[in-house]
């Protein structure tokens, strides 16, 4: 496969797309000439594989209630395959989303005022699931060493030790890029045990490693804990497949599969099926390329920042298509910042403070998109930075 596909990307403006239609109002603009970098979608062409086997089932006529034969198998495979993590078909449980996974188990596992615990700056949508949860919510600030971030262990302690009920872990972490060592999810596991802690793993990022790197799943790494852990997966990121809401979690724990399930079962919708088998079975190899895609997207945004953006730091990442900025030598304050990205430079961002505690002063770069286009907001960043 050519990596022309990437280099074309796809024109997503007034196609309903949230990135490219609803930036105005979510960001309370009315400039027309900007690229949208903000919500966490690539802008590139679907894996045909993907749209044939769509079409195909598109071409019978008749969206009826379906069987979703080869789904749950085809999940358990990719975990094998991809992650060497071997799983029991009946512990894979469809859901909706990752968030909408975490919101149920949130109401199997807590109550109103639990502590439960992230790893901040964090995916921003953890927050507003726990508010909606009535959750007390406990932040475990990660440090910067050596543009790098990492966990203080002492503190990840102290914070757990509090009683928190449970912690949400986001591996690869977004943010930030890390993707955790097997060391550093053991040790986590050591703490969580200590103090009988559940653990929520969200690994929607799982697939998207740069070279060098590798993901390890928590119950792979502890098994012997697997029965307090729930995983959380999806070929969303992957594949760019987040508009068919296709996602899994799984719960080797029958009583909570069990409570999860008569709080929240159902089949997956019949294109969503589609899409999953499509993917995990036949377009590994559309995954090798973007993964090279992305990682070339990164280096270029490294050492173009570098050598033209001297008080902007590029965050050492080890996976996904997200980059974190360190704009905090711009001495700009938090909505200055988003306003230069904005209206200065005509290139939406995600702002750091959405991220929690320890994200003021950063910004959230999506680089899923064709390096022209990553090319164009970097020569429009540079541009304004000049009247800084």
């Amino acid at each position: 496969m050519s990596k022309k596909i990437f280099d074309e990307g796809v024109n997503r403006l007034n196609t309903n797309a949230i990135k490219y239609d609803k930036y105005k109002e979510n960001f309370n603009t009315d400039k027309d000439d900007v690229i949208p970098m903000w919500i966490a979608d690539m802008d590139f062409k679907t894996c045909d594989e993907i749209t044939n086997a769509l079409q195909n089932k598109l071409t019978i006529g008749n969206l009826g209630y379906d069987t979703v034969n080869g789904y749950y198998e085809a999940v358990a495979n990719w975990m094998k395959k991809r992650h060497d993590l071997n799983i029991n078909i009946e512990e894979i449980v469809y859901t909706p989303g990752v968030v909408t996974a975490i919101n149920f188990l949130l109401k199997i596992l807590v109550k109103e005022n639990d502590k439960v615990m992230v790893q901040s700056p964090v995916y921003h949508s953890f927050f507003r699931v726990l508010n909606e949860n009535k959750c007390d919510i406990v932040q475990s600030e990660l440090v910067i060493n050596n543009n790098r971030y990492e966990i203080d262990f002492d503190e990840f302690e102290k914070k757990i030790s509090t009683g928190v009920k449970v912690f949400i872990l986001c591996n690869p972490h977004n943010p930030v890029g890390r993707v955790w060592a097997k060391e550093e999810l053991e040790r986590i596991v050591e703490i969580c045990e200590s103090y009988k802690v559940f653990i929520i793993s969200d690994e929607i990022h799982s697939d998207l490693v740069f070279k060098g790197n590798k993901h390890n799943s928590l119950t792979k790494v502890t098994p012997y804990y697997k029965d307090n852990i729930v995983t959380l997966t999806a070929p969303s990121k992957t594949f760019n497949l987040a508009g068919l809401y296709t996602s899994n979690a799984i719960i080797t724990n029958e009583k909570i599969r069990s409570d999860y399930k008569n709080l929240f079962s159902t089949d997956p919708n019949v294109l969503g099926a589609t899409a999953l088998i499509a993917a995990y079975n036949k377009c590994e190899y559309w995954l090798e390329e973007l993964l090279e895609y992305i990682e070339n997207n990164y280096n270029y945004i490294v050492k173009y920042v570098n050598e033209n953006l001297p008080k902007i730091k590029v965050t050492k990442q080890e996976g996904t298509f997200l980059v974190w900025l360190d704009c905090r030598e711009l001495c700009l304050e938090d909505e200055q910042l988003s306003r230069f990205f904005i209206d200065k430079a005509g290139v939406i961002l995600s702002s750091g403070t959405a991220f929690g505690n320890g994200g003021s002063g950063f910004m959230r770069m999506n680089i899923g998109c064709p390096l022209d286009t990553l090319k164009e907001a970097l020569n429009r960043i540079k541009n304004a930075s000049k009247d800084i």
